[in-house]
């Protein structure tokens, strides 16, 4: 509740109660208590103090006084209890109302309970476990009271936790662990039963456990009923899966959840009776033994006599953890001497075992790291983590194992149906099941299709393998199971998924580590070999460490045995596994240093069975174990003894002399064990006692190898005489591990062979033919022949081919010459290991490399890879256990990787590499090579079923991570490498391949797909797409190669070819930075695809991109001599003139360009034209948007990037006329984007305009000129090229010939040359200039050959009409004789204009809202009225004419016209009717000529009513009210051309506007003008073409004479002055009007608009004349006379100097006294005050000689002041007049004033005015500079002068720079003549302008 309450609020009255969340509070109080028990459980023995009270606080919290914390158990017991009940219990008592579960505290408050008792009772537990092992004897702690009250209080705790959780199998076993220990089977039975019967219904079905816990309570009860014999209960259906399986081995650990506890229920023996109190318990030696296992029970041993000593002293064997097993049970019921019963394997394995061999149990406790390390690292090794972790979750077990865990719905104590928990989990594995074949497809696909493919070509080659096709076959069955792994049989595939299922870092390291040296790693695998069955050992089962351990244990511990006896008995037991097991290497390490610590012990124990076995119970059996144990004595000591001698041992020599003793010891007793060995015995230990002997002489000293090998001979010899065949194993002898003949016969090859290999592994490469002629018939025998003559011995010669075998009769094999050294060598080989003739090999192929023999160095290469892989058949390595041969796996796998390393790169950078590869050698090395890549494969199946989820890694560490690399990478080596093999078979067998090349890429491209699916085709450095990218690129009959080709340079460079049926797939391959070298190849191909598509499209495609970055990694062009010359020759040619004989010639194609030949790395690159290619883009690029299209300017980057690229392309090839072409094209753009969007550079940058229109016709000639002489194919591909150079050839040359480009680029004046003639030295041109009428005549006959391209394009005859009508207006006079004699008729000018129609009308019909094409039509019909104006045609003929077009009047009926004036008339219909078809008002030169129809601007009779019809046809459709023209470009008008038509209309309306006198219109055409200057041709002289026009209509509207004398130059400035005054006071009043002031008002507004742009003249003639006017009307306005005025300014003058002089003499006595009081210098002295700077100002004014004339620029300035009066209107009396437009000076005289104020005026009116401020405002502002700024001002300028004070606001006033220069401007009107000497001096200048102006514009006017 809140602290503070509001008094003044009534509380509501139906308020919620508050909730209390007391309860939640104390739950979360006990679970972080719980918490903190649990963290200090979890830290060990260390903190069991702290935790201890942790759980007592746990125990004393709350939430354990509630009533409901109760069990049903205690409130049972709570009922029945007497005591408990009230003094009236005759009525049932009421039930509380349960409070509200708000947060679930009610939920999870029976979890908390239920965590807090189980951990305490395991807590509890754990106590008991750290005492027991603490206290070293074991049977005392656990007999303590104390120990067993803790036990019990944990048995209560686990009986409460499962009261609140009964669900809890994992629980219910422990409660039943530790009754057991509390002697109560009972219970112990009950919590297994209740932990098998959660939630089965056994009548139903046979029922599965679903969780570890359930299956451990199973099989321990199976146990307690089999001890109990209660065959009834074991016969209950819950039973049933039970008896049917058992729990595999690595499981059967983790069946006792406490092995530490004694457990009496487990046999039926009465209960060991206690000790008596006062008996003493004798002392015996513990022997700790810290891991459960035979090895540490014997090195326990041993640590034990070297330590204490031996003593005899019972023996007490201290074991943990230690596991009840069947050999236990059978050592129970045997005698200590009996020889243990041979081992056995387990019973079924329960199903799901071997899928999920991770599986673990479900173990609750925490142990400490020392009890975790006291585990099998073998047996389960996620158990230890789970111990250690959290016990918060009480189903971990499950999840651990890999079972599912219940729904979190689910209730905690009633579960589902495990019936229907069965049917959902079918259902959820089908649906599995089908998603992960879905899943799989793709994989599987891909391998079908590659390996059937490689099964075909391999048949097609001749490949009859046998095994080869099989393997194959295998693959692609698999392709139809999910579970291709689980189906592997070959034992090397098997091991390859081992090594990846079952992942051991350690072994896999030998594939991951560096190459050895070769020379030590032969010698050390000679001397491996040379041991006997190193290479064939049988696989032999492991030795279990445990088995048999504890009953051993106790059969030590319940008798009185010492420490030698121990010893003798550990001996005992193992020799029984001697021949049947095989030790590890603790065993082995054991087992020697047992027998070496005490050897004497054991030699005195065996001389004493021996002479006691004859009084023992069985002594044929005890003799018999002696003679066994003696012979393995004696052969492990001669192991021990061979190794500590070796050359590599580093064995002190004392322990050789002890070792040596020992061994002779043995050897002794062996022998006489041997001699009086019965007949009937064994004879196995006979013959192995005569193999170690022999070994024995081996390894004596001083013997020769003579008599070693007949021994060796003898023995085999004696093997091979026995009756049945000898062969005896001896997995744990290191130096005899076989007995047999093949054994006897290998050691007798040893020491003959040793020479050989000896001289081998020492000489070094300096002779290597000897090193060939040794390995050669050793390693090859079918290559070497032996040649035989009958006079020399035999000579061995090594053929390169096997065909010369049969060349000769002198030459056989050397197989059958071969000598028995040979023979030996070659019998040797065949059991030697892969590792020893895999460096034969590479010794052989070093000598061929070592004399440049490197296509012998290849085949050696492939024999070894042939040699591994066939090695992996062997029976030798089939036979090998699996933890010997996956070792064994790995190294070869290693021994792979190497060759083919060095095999790949032979055969892709040696060209020679096949040389030497014949028919039969290829198809073995393929055959090695496709059985290598279905080994390799086993790895993609394995990643594919984890990559759908079927499977997980074992393991996340680098070194995993780093084998499955290495095995990819080994993937792609070996696909790689196979495929050479293949492409050089189908090279050799062209026969059967009808495709090779398709053939060969399809198996790229097969390859390609199964490495990219499965993200790994950039191993191996990418080394396979970089093949497959050469190759591709080197087949040219390939079909659909861009699709192959696309997906390797996307996986390789991350380029996209965007073209194919397929789109690229990612493959996870890192992009590459693309190099010069390899774009350069891929060029050739990128072109061919560029080509192929439309230039449109390629801008939109992946290809531009991929084109990009290829330039960008080619770079820049590099430039030599003959490169740089050909583009100076370019441009030379470029900038000449342009003869009219090379145009001719060039239709003729007789023109070229005189360049050199280019040699440089990029001339390959343009011989693919991709100069061209990349030219073109940016081309097109630029061209994307047409520019009749377009809005704004665009960028000409584009364009010249292209140009650029296509000169380059030129200087290349410079006879590529299509480049020549494109060129012509980038500069035909360029000068259209330099006219179309402005006419800036047609007015001022006209060179530049010329330059580019001759650098396209010169291209455009050369283009034509190399396209005539191409072969005709290749322009009937590129038909639509060839119109398009005829037409715009032809385009170029007519809009050359018109405005705006006038026929310029056609005239050279500036290309002139010097002749010296007999008059002298005179210029000339180069060649004659082309004329008008030639360049329509030449691009009528391109725009003629264009129509024979394509007759349809309506733009070609149009334009040849067009042609043909300029020739034919041509004036005769003007043209050369033959041109007149060839001038068109006028049929054919008819005839080219109806074909216009023709062809433009059979067009297809324009869509709905689209115009029809209307040029043709108008073109007709503009011509026929002109030809009808001109007389070269009647009426009534053109009029027939138009009404047989298309489009004609009266659906083209006769019109009839009877009098030439019904002509117009009838085009004025025709034309309105064009431009009804132009819905979209586009034609504006309908609109125009339908104006200049009505209005004829050429004739002098055109009245007000033509130019008013006129007007208002432009007003309809093309001026708006404010005389905006709206003249749009049509589609097919000229860049360029749209500002000729702005500029001829314009002066068009600017005609009818003098006629209709419209100045309003008139006034707004200007404004509008002025605004668009860049929209005109010509603008500056349209401009002053309008304003002398407008200023001729302002004098004639205003009636405004000019004045021819000037009549101010009889009148004084001052007289002036007064008199404007006058004029600006009467301007402002609005009644004041007069035809001059109109006049000068609109002529000022035209000055301002100018803007300086026209000389100025004619328009300050106009206002002079204007306010000349104007100023004889100021003679008569009223105010004083001109004379008083003057008086009275001449009075005030003089007034104000007397007032100015008695100041200086004030201030001059005033300086006298200061400078005698504060002397100062000259300079400071003028500072005092403002005073003494105003004499010398008024002294220098006064000297000013006075003005005598009125300027003509004070006319204008008070001209300009009367029209801003005007403006301005009326003042109040307090307002000054505003200074002039030009000067901003003010006048200052004002007029009807009289009185005392006009008495104290002065002269200049501003003085006084000026003074009074000054009295105002201090006299601070006395030191401003006088006069005015503006006196010389320009007269021109139409900048804004400084407002006048008054117009200013006091604030405004304070923040001018120079406040008084408003105040100095006022007074400059004063008839003052010194302040005007510099405004006279001047106006000189200016004045002689205005009048040179008033000149030029009377000029223009004339």
């Amino acid at each position: 509740m809140p602290a503070f309450a509001a008094i003044n609020l009534e509380p509501e009255e139906n308020i919620d109660e508050e909730i209390d969340n007391t309860r939640e509070i104390q739950i979360d109080e006990a679970l972080k208590r719980f918490q903190t028990a649990l963290k200090l459980h979890a830290q060990g023995p260390k903190h069991y103090e702290d935790a201890s009270l942790a759980y007592d606080s746990l125990l004393e919290s709350e939430i354990f006084r509630y009533p409901e914390s109760t069990t049903d158990f205690e409130r049972a017991e709570r009922q029945s209890d007497p005591r408990n009940l009230g003094p009236d219990v005759s009525f049932s008592q009421p039930l509380d109302v349960a409070q509200e579960d708000i947060d679930g505290s009610g939920s999870s408050l029976p979890q908390t309970l239920y965590l807090a008792y189980k951990n305490h009772g395991q807590f509890a537990l754990d106590r008991i476990k750290h005492l027991v092992k603490t206290e070293g004897d074991a049977a005392t702690v656990l007999e303590d009271k104390q120990v067993l009250a803790s036990a019990q209080k944990a048995l209560y705790e686990f009986s409460t936790a499962l009261d609140f959780d009964p669900s809890d199998a994992e629980l219910w076993r422990r409660a039943a662990r530790v009754a057991a220990f509390l002697n109560s089977p009972r219970i112990s039975r009950y919590c297994l039963e209740a932990a098998i019967e959660l939630d089965d219904d056994p009548a139903v079905e046979e029922v599965e456990p679903p969780t570890l816990a359930e299956g451990f309570a199973g099989e321990q009860l199976k146990k307690q009923l089999e001890v109990l014999s209660d065959d009834l209960a074991l016969s209950h259906p819950i039973m049933t899966p039970f008896l049917k399986r058992s729990i595999p081995d690595f499981l059967k650990r983790h069946l006792d959840p406490f092995p530490f506890l004694p457990n009496p229920a487990g046999s039926l023996a009465p209960p060991k009776p206690a000790a008596t109190s006062g008996q003493p318990k004798p002392q015996r030696l513990v022997l700790d033994v810290p891991v459960a296992s035979w090895a540490d029970l014997g090195m326990s041993i041993v640590h034990s006599v070297a330590s204490r000593g031996i003593s005899g002293t019972a023996v007490t064997i201290n074991l943990l953890e230690i596991l009840d097993s069947q050999g236990d049970l059978q050592m129970l019921v045997e005698s200590p001497g009996a020889q243990p019963a041979e081992e056995h394997g387990d019973g079924a394995i329960q199903p799901g075992s071997e899928s999920q061999p991770a599986a673990q149990p479900k173990d609750d406790q925490s142990d400490s790291p020392k009890e975790c390390a006291a585990d099998s690292t073998t047996a389960a090794e996620g158990g230890r983590a789970e111990r250690s972790a959290s016990v918060l979750s009480r189903k971990r077990s499950q999840s651990a194992a890999g079972l599912p865990d219940g729904a979190d719905e689910e209730v905690v104590d009633q579960k589902r149906s495990k019936r229907i928990r069965r049917r959902e989990t079918a259902g959820e594995v089908m649906d599995t099941n089908t998603q992960y074949a879905t899943q799989l497809q793709p994989f599987q696909a891909a391998d079908q299709n590659l390996f059937q493919m490689t099964r075909n070509m391999v048949e097609n080659l001749g490949v009859t393998d046998r095994d080869t096709l099989d393997r194959l076959a295998e693959v692609l069955d698999s392709c139809a199971s999910s579970t291709r792994t689980a189906k592997l049989e070959r034992p090397a595939m098997v091991d390859l998924r081992d090594s990846l299922v079952q992942f051991d870092e350690e072994s896999t390291r030998v594939i991951l580590n560096k190459k050895e040296t070769s020379s030590s790693v032969g010698f050390s695998s000679f001397l491996e070999h040379s041991k006997s069955g190193s290479q064939n050992k049988p696989e032999t089962p492991m030795f279990h460490d445990t088995r048999g351990l504890k009953a051993f244990a106790q059969r030590v511990n319940d008798n009185w045995m010492g420490i030698q006896d121990v010893a003798f008995e550990w001996v005992n037991h193992v020799c029984a596994t001697y021949l049947t097991s095989k030790w590890s290497d603790s065993m082995k390490t054991a087992v020697v240093q047992v027998i070496s610590h005490l050897d004497e012990d054991i030699w005195n124990r065996m001389h004493y069975e021996l002479e006691t076995h004859a009084s023992s119970e069985d002594p044929a059996r005890t003799l018999a174990m002696v003679d066994r144990m003696v012979q393995m004595l004696f052969e492990l000591h001669l192991d021990v003894y061979e190794r500590i001698t070796n050359p590599n041992s580093a064995v002190d020599f004392g322990i050789r002399v002890e070792t040596k003793g020992r061994l002779g010891r043995w050897f002794t007793f062996a022998s006489r064990m041997s001699r009086d060995r019965l007949g009937s015995a064994d004879n196995s230990l006979s013959v192995r006692f005569l193999w170690s002997a022999v070994f024995a002489v081996t390894l004596t000293e001083g013997v020769s190898r003579e008599h070693v090998l007949q021994c060796w001979k003898s023995l085999r010899d004696s093997l091979g005489e026995e009756t049945e065949p000898v062969d005896i194993r001896l997995p744990n002898n290191a130096i005899m591990p076989e007995v047999s003949v093949h054994a006897a016969d290998r050691e007798i090859s040893k020491l003959t062979t040793m020479d050989f290999f000896l001289g081998l592994f020492q000489n070094d490469l300096s002779d290597p033919v000897s090193v060939i002629e040794s390995l050669e018939p050793v390693l090859n025998p079918s290559s070497v022949c032996a040649a035989t003559d009958s006079g020399t011995p035999e000579v061995m010669e090594v053929d390169e081919e096997p065909a010369a075998l049969t060349g000769g009769h002198d030459r056989l094999p050397i197989s059958e010459t071969a000598n028995q050294g040979l023979r030996d060598l070659w019998k040797f080989l065949l059991g030697t290991s892969t590792e020893l003739r895999l460096f034969l090999w590479t010794r052989l192929g070093e000598a061929y490399t070592a004399i440049d023999y490197t296509t012998k160095k290849f085949s050696c290469l492939l024999k070894s890879i042939e040699m591994v892989v066939a090695d992996f058949e062997l029976d030798s390595y089939r036979t090998m256990s699996n933890d010997t041969r996956r070792p064994l796996f790995l190294k070869m796998l290693k021994f792979l990787d190497e060759l083919l390393i060095q095999a790949l790169s032979m055969a892709l950078n040696d060209a020679s590499a096949f040389d030497i590869v014949d028919d039969e050698h290829l198809r073995s090395s393929i055959s090695a090579l496709a059985k290598l890549s279905c080994l390799l494969h086993v790895c993609c199946m394995y990643e594919d079923e984890v990559r759908v989820g079927m499977k997980q890694h074992v393991s996340n560490g680098s070194t995993f991570h780093s084998f499955i690399t290495k095995v990819r990478e080994m993937q792609v080596r070996n696909w790689s490498l196979l495929y050479t093999m293949l492409k050089a078979g189908i090279a050799q067998n062209k026969a059967g391949f009808t495709t090779p090349e398709n053939d060969l890429a399809d198996y790229l491209a097969a390859i390609h797909q199964v490495l990219g699916l499965r993200k790994f085709c950039k191993s191996s450095n990418k080394i396979f797409l970089k093949m497959m990218r050469v190759e591709l690129l080197k087949q040219h009959l390939i079909d659909n190669w861009e699709d192959y080709l696309g997906q390797v340079l996307y996986d390789l460079y991350g380029l996209k070819l965007g073209v194919g049926l397929s789109e690229v797939q990612d493959h996870g391959c890192p992009p590459e930075k693309l190099e010069r070298r390899n774009t350069t190849a891929l060029v050739e191909r990128v072109s061919v695809l560029a080509n192929r598509m439309p230039m449109k499209d390629l801008l939109k495609s992946d290809l531009k991109t991929t084109i990009e970055h290829m330039q960008q990694a080619i770079g820049q062009t590099k430039s030599n001599q003959q490169f740089i010359q050909n583009l100076r020759i370019f441009n030379q040619t470029l900038q000449k003139p342009i003869p009219p004989l090379r145009l001719y010639e060039a239709l003729k194609g007789n023109i070229s360009v005189d360049a050199v030949t280019v040699n440089t790395p990029d001339s390959a690159l343009a011989k693919h034209r991709w100069f061209f290619l990349l030219g073109m883009i940016a081309f097109t690029k630029f061209k994307g948007v047409d520019l009749n299209r377009r809005q704004t300017p665009g960028a000409t980057d584009d364009l010249r990037i292209g140009a650029t690229f296509l000169r380059q392309q030129l200087q290349f090839t410079p006879d590529q006329w299509d480049a020549w072409f494109r060129l012509a094209e980038c500069f035909d753009y360029e000068l259209d984007e330099s006219v179309l969007w402005t006419a800036d550079k047609m007015n001022k940058e006209r060179a530049e305009l010329v330059k580019y229109q001759r650098s396209a016709i010169h291209c455009y000639a050369l283009a034509l000129s190399q396209s005539r002489n191409a072969p005709p194919g290749a322009l009937e591909e590129c038909i639509d090229d060839i119109h398009d150079l005829y037409y715009k050839f032809g385009m170029r040359m007519y809009a050359s010939s018109r405005e705006p480009f006038a026929m310029e680029p056609f005239h050279h004046s500036e290309h002139q040359r010097f002749v010296i003639s007999e008059s002298g030295v005179e210029s000339k041109d180069l060649h004659s200039q082309m004329e008008d009428y030639k360049v329509w005549k030449y691009a009528a006959r391109l725009f003629k050959k264009a129509m024979e391209v394509k007759p349809k394009q309506w733009q070609n005859p149009y334009m040849v009409a067009k042609c043909i009508w300029k020739m034919y207006k041509a004036a005769p006079t003007s043209l050369e004789h033959r041109d007149r004699r060839d001038r068109p008729l006028l049929q054919a000018l008819i005839s080219a204009l109806e074909k216009a129609v023709e062809v433009v009308y059979a067009l297809p019909k324009p869509r709905h809202g689209q115009d029809p094409i209307l040029e043709p039509h108008y073109k007709i019909v503009s011509i026929m009225h002109k030809l009808v104006m001109r007389g070269d045609l009647a009426h009534q003929e053109a009029a027939d004419i138009l009404q047989r077009q298309p489009f004609a009047i009266q659906n083209g009926e006769h019109v009839e016209l009877n009098e030439p004036e019904d002509w117009e008339p009838y085009v004025i219909k025709t034309l309105t009717h064009l431009r009804e078809k132009d819905r979209s008002n586009w034609q504006h030169r309908i609109i125009m000529r339908h104006a200049r129809i009505l209005f004829d601007e050429t004739s002098e009779d055109q009245g007000y009513v033509q130019a008013m019809a006129a007007f208002g046809v432009l007003r309809e459709s093309m001026l708006t009210k404010t005389m905006v023209m709206n003249v749009w470009k049509c589609d097919a008008e000229r860049p360029g051309r749209h500002h000729v038509y702005t500029e001829q209309y314009v002066r068009f309306v600017v005609k009818l506007l003098i006629v209709l006198k419209d100045r309003t219109n008139f006034e707004a055409l200007l404004r509008r003008l002025r605004k668009k200057g860049a929209d005109f041709y010509h603008f500056n002289d349209l401009w002053q073409t309008c304003c002398i026009a407008y200023l001729r209509l302002i004098r004639q509207a205003y009636q405004i004479a000019p004045v021819l004398e000037d009549d101010f130059k009889a009148v004084s400035p001052e007289e002036f002055d007064i008199i404007t005054a006058r004029i600006s006071e009467w301007s402002s009043h609005p009644t004041s009007s007069h035809p001059a002031l109109s006049a000068l008002q609109e002529t000022i507004e035209l000055k301002k608009l100018n803007a300086g742009l026209m000389k100025a003249g004619a328009i300050d003639d106009l206002i002079s004349d204007c306010y000349t006017a104007l100023y004889d009307i100021g003679k008569d306005l009223p105010g004083p006379a001109v004379s008083t005025v003057l008086a009275e300014r001449e009075q005030a003058r003089l007034r104000e100097e007397a007032r100015q002089s008695d100041k200086l003499s004030e201030l001059k006595a005033a300086n006298a006294l200061s400078s005698l009081l504060n002397p100062q210098s000259h300079e400071n002295s003028g500072t005092e005050g403002a005073a003494g700077d105003l004499a010398p100002t008024n002294t220098e004014g006064a000297q000013r000689p006075r003005k005598t004339v009125v300027r003509r620029a004070d006319i204008l300035r008070k001209a300009e002041q009367a029209v801003l009066r005007a403006q301005e209107g009326p003042k109040p009396a307090s307002t000054k007049s505003r200074g002039s437009v030009s000067s901003g000076k003010t006048p200052a005289a004002e007029d009807g004033k009289e009185g005392e104020e006009a008495d104290l005026r002065s002269d200049d009116g501003a003085a006084d005015e000026d003074a009074e401020m000054k009295d105002e405002e201090g006299e601070a502002e006395l030191s401003s500079a006088p006069g005015s700024v503006h006196d010389s001002a320009d007269d021109e300028s139409d900048l804004s002068d400084a407002p006048p004070e008054d117009v200013l606001d006091e604030d405004e006033a304070q923040q001018l720079m120079f406040p008084n220069l408003v105040r100095r401007s006022m007074g400059d009107t004063v008839d003052d003549s010194g302040s005007e000497v510099n405004e006279e001096d001047s106006s000189v200048e200016e004045e002689e302008e205005e009048e040179e102006e008033a000149d030029e514009a009377e000029e223009v006017e004339e």
